[in-house]
């Protein structure tokens, strides 16, 4: 009997760890994120050479590749599918010159992964 709840506790202690190692790692992802496609957006409205902006959007892509890879063993793929959609609809807005139209996008992609760090915190609201 004793030997049962040793185990047990160990097993929840794990996952509390992992769950705790798990949600820092989003959370510092996304949020890099979040400050890219912000700096991104006040370039934009800075006007920027198009080129630049350009360039800036495939290094957030080609990061957000690299992150995506790590992040869809444990979240949901519908939502990071929506997060890479958003750039590169930004990205296509930049390369056929409206870089003005890409604001909407951007805004909807910080929306997006602020919802999944929302939806992934560990809180009896999303426990229940």
């Amino acid at each position: 009997m004793k030997k049962e709840a040793i185990i047990t506790i160990i097993i929840i202690i794990l996952i509390l760890a992992g769950e705790w190692i798990t949600q820092n790692y989003t959370n510092k992802k996304l949020s890099k994120l979040q400050e890219d496609l912000s700096s991104l957006k006040e370039e934009i409205l800075a006007e920027k050479d198009v080129d630049t902006l350009i360039q800036k959007t495939e290094e957030i892509y080609n990061n957000w590749e690299k992150e995506n890879e790590v992040l869809s063993y444990y979240l949901e793929h519908n939502e990071l599918e929506k997060v890479n959609t958003q750039i590169i609809l930004i990205k296509g807005y930049l390369e056929s010159d409206t870089p003005q139209d890409s604001i909407p996008d951007l805004e909807e992609g910080i929306y997006i992964l602020e919802h999944i760090k929302e939806k992934e915190a560990f809180n009896l609201k999303n426990i229940f």
